[in-house]
């Protein structure tokens, strides 16, 4: 196998397991533990606990999706386009990583805190429930450019197959 094919093998299979993953966990897995779990609370910490392992992963994946396509582009401009994207999807994966689910964990234990002494407002948070609903659409938002970005990243990858010279 060349080292063209070996890449291209590499970028296919990178960009089909993370894909999957996303559509797994967002669309099977968060909402069969929220329809399981009666406790929503306890469901909350368990798909805060599967994000965090799933952002682990999305920050190794990304990271290698995006020395895989720059060694492309090194070859062959035309895949420069690819890499733009790859570099997008690693931008998302970071914040998840750096900022969006530790804070989301952060207002989760002040929303149980809050919830617990029958309060909305605590640590300068006019309402606590309100504001982990405010970063959690934000996620969301995210994890749909996201799950795009990677369908036409896996669409073009193999419409343009034949580009990986």
């Amino acid at each position: 196998m060349t080292h063209n094919r070996l890449a291209y093998s590499l970028f296919l299979v990178l960009v089909s397991i993370w894909w999957a993953w996303t559509v797994l966990v967002d669309v099977f897995v968060i909402r069969t533990v929220f329809q399981t779990i009666e406790n929503f609370f306890l469901a909350g910490d368990l798909g805060l606990a599967v994000f965090s392992k799933l952002n682990n992963l999305e920050v190794v994946v990304s990271t290698l999706l995006i020395v895989v396509l720059f060694y492309q582009t090194r070859k062959n401009r035309k895949s420069i386009f690819l890499l733009i994207l790859s570099v997008m999807t690693w931008l998302i994966a970071m914040t998840y990583f750096s900022y969006l689910t530790p804070k989301l964990a952060y207002l989760t234990e002040l929303w149980k805190k809050s919830d617990l002494g029958g309060v909305t407002s605590m640590s300068g948070i006019a309402d606590v429930q309100q504001e982990h609903q405010f970063y959690h659409n934000i996620y969301i938002g995210l994890d749909s450019i996201k799950l795009i970005l990677l369908s036409i990243l896996l669409g073009l990858g193999i419409v343009k197959q034949d580009k990986w010279s």
